[in-house]
């Protein structure tokens, strides 16, 4: 399964290319040999896109069996090899049919490759990881070949907005040699399970308490940087991870009372379209005077563009109003998205292309072919060109009167928690 993929890679970072405005791995690198990759899952279809595009070599997948009534997603699930697995709560799991599932997975890891699965074994939106399935300690118990258990943590900026980041952050592996010889004895799957959720646990974005975890997003966001085009991921993980014991072991009032400082930070920030990293920054001449061309020239090209771009805007706003329609769920939107578009940009494009040819001929055709390239390319420029608008607003801000007591809000957060001046 790890091998032997054919287009599965190229298309993976095609989609991924596509949907995520940038992707990054930090951590460990994958070991070889037989390898068992444990990883949350907080965005659906969308989780296993990222790590085929991250990960080389790609691994296999366990994937739920319902996803093959799907038509849509066949192909995918062909390309990419993937096993499926009937889950008890589908109906119609039998543990023959579990066994083979198993049996396969064994196959892989027998021939040194490497299987991806989601331990939680749903998809969701909760604050917590969800209580681990016994799935995957119950797999690498009972494999002839001991499998290395590498975890792996998966965080996102906006999960369904289109063009956001990704993070995919690996951990060290998981000890569980004395676990082996007891086999599938059920307290040695639990206390495997247990280590798992453990290992998951500090690579996520995920908390016990929902209400806590956010504010420890929101302190960790109000303390960026200088300003980036970019947002740093790994650093709001680690920023969060440091935040959250501290606000667990708060009193309710203290929370309380910072809730509402940082809720006043962030209505100030929203209600003049400014990032907390532009707050403070000087804009210095020379970093102006750099800026300034190369804003023109964007802007210049983004003019040029425009007309491509706008030429695919229905196809892509019908996308979004079914999906948002179709589920309020946030680890399903994105799925709805991405399908959506793969779905109907392509016969869109051969619409256009046909009416174009039979106007103008062949040079019709090669015209909106050229312009769903361009389309394509108007994408990231669109993004650098948000930027300069967000740019100028915080030049325009940095006089404003707020900025002295948001910075003093800064440095008493700062000074709050000191751990997160490294």
């Amino acid at each position: 399964m790890a091998g032997g993929r054919g287009a599965a890679r190229p298309l993976a970072r095609l989609l991924a290319g596509s949907w995520f405005r940038s992707l990054r791995r930090e951590g460990p690198a994958i070991p070889p040999g037989p390898v068992l990759l444990l990883l949350n899952h907080p965005n659906g279809l969308l989780d296993p896109l990222a790590v085929e595009a991250l990960l080389e070599p790609a691994p296999g997948w366990l994937a739920k069996a319902t996803l093959w009534r799907i038509l849509p997603l066949r192909p995918f699930l062909a390309m990419f090899k993937a096993i499926p697995v009937t889950r008890p709560k589908d109906g119609g799991a039998t543990a023959e049919s579990i066994g083979e599932s198993f049996r396969r997975v064994h196959q892989v890891l027998a021939g040194g490759g490497s299987v991806a699965l989601f331990p939680e074994g749903i998809s969701h939106t909760g604050a917590d990881l969800a209580p681990l399935k016994t799935g995957a300690a119950r797999i690498a118990l009972s494999s002839p070949v001991p499998p290395r258990l590498v975890p792996a943590g998966l965080v996102y900026g906006d999960r369904a907005l289109f063009r956001h980041s990704a993070l995919l952050r690996t951990g060290p592996e998981i000890p569980w040699g004395d676990l082996r010889p007891r086999g599938t004895d059920p307290e040695a799957v639990l206390e495997l399970t247990a280590r798992i959720r453990a290992a998951l646990l500090p690579l996520t974005l995920h908390g016990p308490e929902a209400g806590v975890l956010a504010l420890a997003q929101e302190v960790a966001w109000l303390l960026a940087e200088a300003p980036g085009s970019r947002a740093d991921l790994e650093a709001l993980r680690r920023r969060v991870k440091v935040l959250l014991p501290r606000l667990e072991a708060m009193a309710a009032e203290e929370r309380t009372a910072l809730q509402a400082e940082v809720q006043a930070a962030r209505d100030w920030l929203r209600d003049h379209g400014v990032r907390p990293d532009q707050v403070g920054h000087p804009y210095p001449w020379e970093e102006v005077r750099h800026w300034l061309p190369r804003a023109a020239l964007r802007l210049a090209v983004g003019v040029f563009l425009l007309p491509a771009a706008l030429l695919f805007w229905p196809p892509y706003r019908l996308v979004g109003w079914v999906a948002a329609r179709a589920t309020d769920e946030l680890d399903v939107t994105a799925t709805l998205k991405l399908l959506g578009g793969v779905l109907l940009f392509p016969p869109w494009t051969l619409v256009l292309a046909l009416g174009a040819g039979h106007w103008l001929g062949w040079a019709g055709a090669g015209l909106i072919l050229l312009a769903a390239l361009l389309a394509f390319l108007s994408l990231p420029l669109g993004e650098r060109l948000a930027e300069d608008l967000q740019a100028v607003r915080g030049f325009l801000r940095r006089r404003d009167g707020a900025v002295p007591h948001l910075l003093e809000a800064r440095r008493r957060l700062l000074a709050a928690f000191p751990e997160l001046g490294m």
